[in-house]
């Protein structure tokens, strides 16, 4: 039940008991005014009953006083006059007054009933009370209804902060609430605008945070990776450069006994090794950064990775499709971070459809516009819940869902996971472009 309506319900019951209260009050008080009316009566009729020229029943009966029958003591009542119909008969016993008499008793002449009813009286109570009833109810109908256009007037600054709240949960925090000529709703729209302030500034200082502790990740992975590429590179590249000048002194050919074939197995053994390191150490390389975004834009390197896909899955119909504002800087000076993002996405929803989906189509599609990049990766396989992909599934990126989650919003983007256009599973992110001034004005 609405609001409105509550309060509506609650100023209708006060005019319920209200009319109730008034109802009873007035019973009350008809029930003594129709008793002091029939007491009244039989006292102007015993006065009377002292002149001459009322010397029998008749005779007072033809003076027509109201309420008033007189009869000769002894003689049956006769009944009441048409005049008594006008009240129902629940009312009569509300009201509670009987028919009242005296006998009076005249020197001289025979004694006289006299007889007071009150329906005459309690017919005209009735009439009063519902011409009553009736304007009260006219009344209450046309307050309920001003009431019904002053609590809407009073609660429309509600209906605004609803639509404000909307906005506020959308991810807007430019809202303005208006209390209207409401006082409290006014501090309490001013309120929540201060809150939201502070909410945008927290946001704010949240993704500022993110998008540095992304940077930092990066950051050091980048120095990872040259470490790993200087030092333990050359490291391996001098054993086995050691291996070999140990493996062309021992050959068996040139030198004999158990010492050289000893020293060509050891030779060999060290080679192996050294080989499964390097592999080990590149494969590192390649899950700390990806190699190919400081060889290439990062267009053609999105477009590189999905020809090898299809290179390596010629069954699949590949498609990809790069569309840039045209009075925008398209892909040009993108930020660090956001670059790498962006290709670590593709790069795992690639292998996750191709691991759990086994699609016959996969389309991606960037767009870039002014201030925001939206990326769609999709397939039309049977679908994939995304929990059940994630970091555990030892993709190649190494990124997993809850990792894209994670990245997309430390960098104030947002990332959606359902089913696409094409039937199967659609990743579509959105990501603010950030660009790197600095690295612009160095190229």
């Amino acid at each position: 039940m609405s609001l409105k309506l509550r309060m509506l319900m609650l100023i209708g019951l006060f005019l319920v008991l209200l009319a109730g209260t008034g109802g009873v009050v007035m019973i009350a008080n008809a029930r003594e005014a129709v008793q002091a009316e029939m007491r009244s009566v039989l006292n102007l009729a015993v006065a009377l009953g002292g002149t001459a020229r009322l010397s029998d029943a008749q005779a007072f009966n033809a003076l027509g006083l109201r309420h008033l029958r007189v009869v000769e003591a002894g003689e049956p009542v006769p009944p009441s006059g048409p005049s008594a119909a006008g009240a129902p008969s629940w009312f009569v016993a509300l009201i509670g007054v009987g028919i009242q008499d005296r006998i009076l008793d005249r020197p001289g002449g025979p004694a006289l009933r006299l007889i007071a009813e009150p329906d005459d009286e309690i017919a005209e109570v009735w009439e009063d009370m519902t011409g009553l009833a009736l304007a009260m109810l006219v009344t209450g109908a046309l307050l309920l209804a001003a009431a019904w256009v002053a609590v809407d007037r009073a609660l429309r600054p509600l209906d605004r902060f609803a639509e404000a709240m909307d906005r506020l949960r959308a991810g807007t925090y430019e809202v303005r609430f208006d209390g209207g000529e409401v006082p409290e709703l006014a501090r309490l729209g001013a309120g929540i605008v201060a809150l939201t302030r502070a909410l945008a500034a927290a946001e704010a200082e949240s993704r500022r945070l993110g998008h540095q502790l992304v940077a930092a990740q990066d950051t050091e992975r980048r120095e990872i990776a040259r470490d790993l590429h200087d030092e333990l590179g050359a490291a391996l590249f001098g054993i086995k450069v050691d291996a070999g000048r140990i493996l062309r002194l021992g050959d068996p050919a040139a030198a004999a006994g158990t010492a050289a074939a000893e020293t060509v197995e050891r030779a060999r053994s060290i080679l192996t090794t050294a080989d499964t390191v390097h592999r080990l150490s590149r494969r590192i390389l390649k899950r700390l950064r990806p190699a190919v975004l400081d060889q290439l834009p990062l267009g053609e390197a999105l477009g590189e990775l999905v020809g090898e896909w299809s290179r390596r899955q010629p069954g699949v119909r590949w498609t990809f499709d790069l569309r840039t504002d045209p009075d925008g800087e398209g892909l040009d000076g993108l930020d660090e971070a956001l670059r790498i993002t962006v290709y670590r996405l593709v790069q795992e929803s690639l292998v996750n459809a191709l691991r759990h989906a086994r699609p016959s189509t996969v389309a991606v599609s960037v767009r870039v516009t002014e201030g925001e990049m939206a990326i769609r990766i999709a397939d039309d396989g049977p679908g994939v819940d995304a929990r059940a992909v994630g970091p555990e599934t030892g993709s190649s990126g190494g990124f997993g869902i809850s990792g894209m989650e994670e990245r997309v919003r430390a960098l104030g983007g947002q990332l959606v996971i359902g089913c696409g256009d094409l039937g199967g599973t659609e990743v579509c992110a959105r990501l603010p472009v950030r660009r790197d001034r600095l690295a612009e004005r160095a190229a």
